[in-house]
């Protein structure tokens, strides 16, 4: 295990509304596609799974963070459906009736935004196996939400060897936390904003029962 710099050069705009994406709930992902593993929709249904990134002492989570970029330019895009009239038109007298207001034959027209990075790029540090992990994210090749519109689609993983920048690395920067952690974590600031939330993955609260007092980063509040 070793110090690594964690980046994922974008080919165009991603969506992230929740919160910054974590690399250790893409290295779990990667592992159920691997591993050909149910995912689960329950509690009940989790499996442990482990991933080529160290864990803290305690082994609540493991040292890397949640994804560091800058936003460039946001827009608002535009999810789309109309309603089925035409179809049903075709199907002559056997439909009679159709409601477009609600179910299935329901047209929308929903916003969502989408962001640019910097560089187009997202970056994560953690403490890991540098080969394990290069392995594990060629099997992702979007990122956030809105994939099937084509967004986040990722044209390259960068795993590398860095130098850390000290105490803290890689979940503390200068008493800012780089991921959920408990709000006593060495090397803290004073002022973080805390939040009762997961620590790791799997982050949806649908799918984990244990919830902290977690010093939280930026991108979380």
């Amino acid at each position: 295990m070793r110090p690594l710099a964690i980046t994922a050069r974008l080919m165009g705009a991603i969506s992230m509304p929740d919160r910054p994406l974590a690399i250790d709930a893409l290295l779990a992902y990667a592992v159920v596609l691997c591993d050909h593993i149910v995912p689960a929709s329950t509690p009940d249904e989790v499996v442990p799974i482990e991933i080529p990134i160290e864990r803290e002492p305690g082994g609540r989570f493991h040292l890397c963070s949640h994804a560091i970029y800058t936003v460039e330019a946001t827009e608002t895009r535009w999810q789309n459906r109309r309603p089925v009239i035409p179809e049903a038109q075709a199907m002559g007298r056997s439909i009679k009736r159709i409601q477009i207001s609600a179910g299935l034959s329901k047209g929308y027209r929903i916003p969502y935004e989408a962001i640019h990075v910097e560089g187009d790029e997202l970056r994560w540090w953690a403490i890991g196996d540098r080969a394990e992990i290069e392995d594990l994210l060629g099997l992702i090749g979007h990122l956030g939400k809105k994939r099937a519109a084509g967004l986040g689609r990722v044209a390259e993983w960068l795993v590398e060897p860095c130098e850390p920048w000290g105490e803290g690395f890689p979940v503390v920067l200068d008493g800012q936390p780089l991921r959920p952690l408990p709000r006593d974590w060495p090397g803290l600031a004073e002022d973080v904003a805390v939040e009762r939330c997961t620590i790791t993955y799997p982050y949806p609260r649908s799918l984990n029962r244990e919830l902290f007092d977690c010093a939280i980063p930026w991108g979380l509040r």
